[in-house]
């Protein structure tokens, strides 16, 4: 039998098909091409499933007397689905209905997803074929789901303080009991109910990049397994449940499921949105906001997520950004090579939309190489890869348990700010270069080869540590005492409210951590030695040191190492960071760096960030005394290879 051919489309259609089965279980499709304006779309579903890895390998009839080859996932997909359409109900399916073999086309085509998915009448996600248990999973999914949307209302309410005092409530960590969970009617004791729940979101459909398009502006959403479906609500709202309430479940199922995580991580937050207005009803259908999201935000929010074509790490993604509104220039095209698109990427978000005239260079900070292994090499070989440019089929963090530490606090000012646009457009005779400018703060002449405060401390290292600081630096740039300037360092500038609110200095905290670290280095596990700790823990714990404190230097030092410049600052780096590295502050990004300079004495490859002491204020602002920053026309010129 022939192969199906595709015909070119028109501009602004797309493709739909209906399916049915005949005999021998055959399956049957009509394609046709129709043509598509959101403002008055045609009806139909969309579908949401895995591709899976294997090839284009099972038949399928198309238009009475041609032959379409499908990978087996969508095969099961569609038999399964076809049983929820109504005859002859039109359905959307990428691998189907974008000639996939055509670079232009599926270019153009992705570029039109958000609203594909947005203007269908129902979005299916077909999620596998079921279990014994997935009929109690869905059970349970529904009541956990009710149970959570009454807490947090509509997922996308118009007021945004009444949603956000909703999600606020929903989305609080704590502990619900055993007694709780019977009166509402979900008992925690039913652990058949739950393992089964757990078994529900352990599937590979959850850790798809395509499910954000796909699922968040869907009008209505079913999850469908083998044939047997749950509302999309009901299984978010279960999941944002689950993560937040059920931390008393009897731990005999696993005690984390990525997709759980990974549902949950789904709802963005409001306060992100960009842009204004509604779709305008469509029949009848529930309206929805048009709101975008900063992609510089999407990416770093979910990019653990998998992608068979690593492109779609960044084009999946589009659609939600503000670049769908217009806000800036960029363009979807499959024949670039990764490295481009993602460089490409990079630039349009740190240059900014010509508007706002407002270039973010923070993006670069999501460039932080990791130390494990995830979806690639983690240290490609210089000149591979932009050190500046985010290789986002890496996963964020480093594989320690609390990943790269905390952003350091920002200096806002009109540099940081990044009025400048000027400044980031030079592209130079390198199109993979970054050309900015900035100023140098010093060269690291030590750098610790400790790279977690937690380490330092159980070790007893810290007294050491100290006065290792003050054996180099005998008197600190902005003239503040050496000791202070070092145990703020270790905190990222950042005094413990729990130390503040009692009224105590930095002088007080200072005199006084040190021993705290002690005490909680003591020996224990005699009753001896246990009663003694306890006494002298509870002593400095209603001093002000609480347990936040030591959480707010293990965030600050956390996979960095603190360092010594030659002009005598201290401060934390990135963990990648060598003796002769460089600390400076750059137009647009909202923290110092680490760069480290290259041969040719001209370029720097980017580190990470970087919290520098007295130096956190913005270029021309804020400037700390004893410290002279150069006017804006002394800023120099750094390029970033």
């Amino acid at each position: 039998m022939q192969r199906y051919t595709y015909e070119p489309l028109p501009p602004s259609h797309i493709r739909l098909l209906t399916i049915s089965t005949g005999e021998n279980d055959q399956l049957y499709a009509t394609i046709r091409p129709v043509p598509f304006d959101e403002k008055n779309p045609p009806t139909y579903s969309a579908l949401s499933y895995v591709w899976g890895t294997a090839g284009f390998t099972t038949a399928m009839k198309c238009n009475g007397n041609t032959v379409l080859y499908i990978t087996p996932t969508l095969d099961e997909a569609l038999r399964n689905v076809a049983t929820l359409l109504r005859d002859r109900e039109s359905i959307w399916v990428d691998q189907i209905c974008i000639n996939q073999q055509d670079l232009e086309e599926r270019s153009q085509q992705v570029g039109m997803m958000t609203g594909i998915y947005q203007c269908a009448s129902k979005t299916l996600a077909y999620l596998g074929p079921p279990t014994p248990t997935t009929a109690l999973a869905i059970d349970l999914i529904r009541r956990v789901g009710t149970i959570a949307r009454k807490m947090a209302g509509e997922i996308f309410l118009q007021d945004r303080e009444e949603r956000n005092r909703g999600l606020a409530s929903l989305m609080t960590k704590e502990e619900i009991s055993i007694e709780e969970s019977e009166k509402l009617g979900i008992s925690f004791r039913d652990l058949a109910s739950w393992d089964a729940l757990i078994e529900f979101y352990d599937r590979p459909w959850y850790e798809r990049i395509w499910i954000v398009q796909e699922m968040l502006p869907s009008r209505s959403g079913f999850v469908i397994v083998g044939t047997l479906s749950v509302s999309w609500e009901s299984v978010k709202g279960a999941a944002l449940w689950h993560f937040f309430k059920a931390g008393a479940v009897p731990k005999r199922h696993k005690p984390s499921v990525r997709g759980i995580e990974l549902t949950a991580n789904m709802d963005l937050p409001w306060d992100w949105r960009v842009g204004v207005g509604c779709v305008k009803e469509l029949a009848g259908r529930r309206v929805m906001p048009t709101f975008r999201w900063e992609l510089s935000r999407l990416l770093a929010m979910f990019r653990r997520r998998k992608a068979t074509d690593p492109k779609d790490k960044v084009y999946a993604l589009l659609g939600l950004s503000e670049f769908d509104l217009g806000m800036g220039y960029f363009t979807i095209d499959y024949a670039k090579d990764v490295k481009t698109i993602f460089t490409d990427t990079a630039r349009a978000i740190l240059k900014g939309d010509s508007d706002r005239k407002k270039p973010n260079l923070d993006i670069i900070l999501q460039a932080r190489r990791t130390t494990c292994k995830c979806e690639v090499d983690a240290e490609p070989q210089a000149g591979e890869w932009p050190s500046w440019v985010p290789d986002w089929r890496q996963h964020s963090g480093t594989g320690c348990t609390w990943g790269i530490g905390e952003d350091f606090e920002e200096w806002h000012d009109e540099h940081a700010a990044g009025k400048h646009v000027e400044e980031l457009s030079d592209i130079a005779s390198n199109p993979f270069a970054l050309v900015t400018r900035g100023v140098v703060l010093g060269r690291a002449v030590y750098v610790s080869p400790y790279r977690h405060f937690s380490d330092m401390a159980q070790q007893g290292r810290m007294r050491e540590a100290r006065d290792e600081f003050l054996g180099m630096v005998s008197s600190y740039p902005t003239g503040q005492d050496v000791d202070i300037a070092f145990a703020m360092t270790m905190v990222g500038g950042v005094l413990p409210k729990s130390i503040t609110d009692r009224g105590h200095t930095d002088r007080w905290y200072v005199d006084n951590y040190l021993n705290c670290i002690d005490i909680l280095s003591m020996p224990n596990g005699t009753t001896e030695e246990d009663q003694l700790r306890d006494t002298k823990v509870i002593e400095y714990w209603l001093a002000g040191f609480e347990d936040s404190w030591y959480q707010i230097a293990q965030n600050a030092y956390c996979e960095r190492r603190w360092y010594v410049l030659d002009t005598n600052h201290v401060g934390l780096g990135n963990h990648r960071m060598q003796q002769g590295d460089v600390v400076a502050k750059l137009v647009g990004l909202s923290m110092p760096c680490v760069l480290r300079p290259l041969a040719n004495g001209k370029d720097y490859q980017f580190i990470g960030e970087a919290y520098c002491h007295g130096e956190m204020a913005g270029l021309g602002k804020g400037v700390p005394l004893g410290v002279d920053i150069p006017a804006k026309h002394s800023l120099q010129k750094i390029v970033i290879v």
